[in-house]
């Protein structure tokens, strides 16, 4: 893969030269490969190449913003002119500005962000995975009687910055992923789920059998599902549900959501705002993590940042720009495309695991729900309220009994963190970058019959 610093810090020297206060200078790559199988026959078969670069300029209080996937000289010369062009018509703003140079660097510690491995699987071994994957799926009961197809995706990234204050850095990343979709059908009635793994390492994701049972079990276990009838009851929270809950904490921490009081944490830091047993936490530099890197977009140095510490509010995470309109700290948490400016974005963010075995949990549960999906939209950014369809599992005397679905759930994101009865020990980051153990909720309203 091409190393683009020199470009980049030339085209940083063009733009101070031609009359820029500050810029900076933002250029992804990247090389892909995926395919989708449905019933054993390729339905996609992709190679992909792809490069952008961003070009971001001050001038007088005012910035402006442009990209190009065209490397020739010519053509970005071009747009160093251009940029500057149009930072003249652009409305001045005293919060503009690079991140301050003194948080500028990169992390030093270990961070696998890189296997060479992945480039060297050839598509034909790609594609016997993946109907690996679907075979043992199909085969796993005679109920399952379709497929909504089978996938592999790999990637091999790069991403380059350099900034007037003398920032330059890059850093390569891998990831790559298996998925597939099932469907089952008993008395006439259809059930689909799925099921996936990924990750930056191959040898990290699980085996293309297991893949495949597991999104067989998850839709068998589906069969039969009814509706219960309304009420308020406790619920546990399955580990890829309980993240989301995590996810909105964070959108609601985000600096722009906060500088626009479009947030229910307005004025909270400092505050008590979940249960004193719940700390959150983003964390850039964990050494395998999915979305471990050495700075964030602005070059700032990645670091753990404390969002939430025994239930109390501990900071907004901010980019440069929040941090300024609100008077607060750059959290390096800045994220970008070569086609957009920066904002805030999540990199390995997690509720900090707890003690407790998922299996007593679910065992401490009289009559309540075990929640394992929240599906379309019903989250009020302001407010914290939220309605949204569901299912899972019902729980009767400690037990996992029947499945559940066309039901609702609906409440409000901060009491239902303020209700977290017990934090099970079962954090995991195999799914995603975002995540969080299974936590028991006192009570929650279930919509139903």
């Amino acid at each position: 893969m091409t190393d683009y610093r020199n470009l980049a810090s030339e085209l940083v020297s063009a733009l101070k030269k031609e009359g820029a206060d500050a810029a900076d200078v933002y250029i992804v790559s990247s090389n892909g490969f995926n395919t989708t199988i449905r019933l054993g026959n390729i339905e996609k078969l992709q190679q992909s190449t792809s490069k952008g670069l961003g070009l971001r300029v001050f001038k007088n209080g005012a910035t402006a913003s442009t990209f190009t996937t065209d490397f020739q000289n010519k053509t970005v010369q071009q747009l160093v002119k251009e940029t500057l062009e149009i930072v003249k018509v652009s409305n001045a703003d005293k919060f503009n500005g690079l991140a301050a140079k003194e948080l500028l660097g990169e992390y030093t510690g270990k961070l696998m962000l890189f296997d060479d491995s992945i480039e060297k699987i050839t598509p034909e071994r790609k594609i016997e995975m993946v109907k690996e994957m679907e075979d043992a799926g199909r085969a796993f009961d005679k109920r399952i009687t379709n497929s909504n197809g089978a996938g592999w995706s790999n990637s091999v990234g790069q991403v380059t910055l350099a900034n007037s204050d003398g920032f330059i850095g890059q850093y390569k990343t891998t990831n790559a992923s298996m998925s597939v979709g099932l469907l089952a059908e008993e008395n006439g009635v259809k059930y689909t789920d799925r099921w996936y793994s990924f990750n930056r390492f191959f040898n990290k994701l699980d085996s293309p059998k297991s893949i495949g049972e597991e999104a067989a079990r998850r839709v068998v276990h589906r069969i039969g599902g009814k509706k219960v009838r309304s009420q308020a009851v406790p619920v546990v929270l399955d580990p890829s549900v309980a993240g989301d809950f995590v996810d909105m904490i964070f959108g609601a921490a985000s600096g722009g959501s906060i500088y626009r009081r479009s947030s229910y944490l307005v004025d909270k830091v400092g505050q008590q705002i979940v249960a004193p047993t719940i700390t959150i936490i983003d964390d850039a530099t964990i050494e395998d993590g999915l979305a471990s890197r050495p700075f964030d977009a602005e070059g700032v140095r990645s670091s753990a940042v404390t969002v939430i510490e025994n239930g109390i509010l501990k900071i907004y995470v901010c980019d440069a720009y929040s941090a300024r309109r609100l008077n607060a700290k750059v959290t390096g948490n800045a994220g970008r495309s070569y086609q957009s400016a920066p904002g805030v974005s999540p990199t390995n963010l997690f509720l900090k695991n707890g003690k407790t075995a998922p299996q007593d949990i679910i065992k401490s549960v009289k009559n309540g729900l075990y929640l394992t999906e929240m599906f379309g939209s019903g989250v009020n950014s302001v407010t914290g309220d939220f309605s949204q369809g569901a299912s899972g599992y019902w729980i009767e005397n400690g037990e996992m009994t029947y499945p559940v679905q066309e039901i609702t759930i609906a409440g409000n994101v901060l009491n239902v963190l303020k209700n977290v009865q017990a934090i099970g020990n079962d954090l995991s980051f195999k799914r995603g970058s975002t995540a969080s153990p299974t936590l028991l909720i006192s009570e929650m309203t279930v919509g139903g019959e």
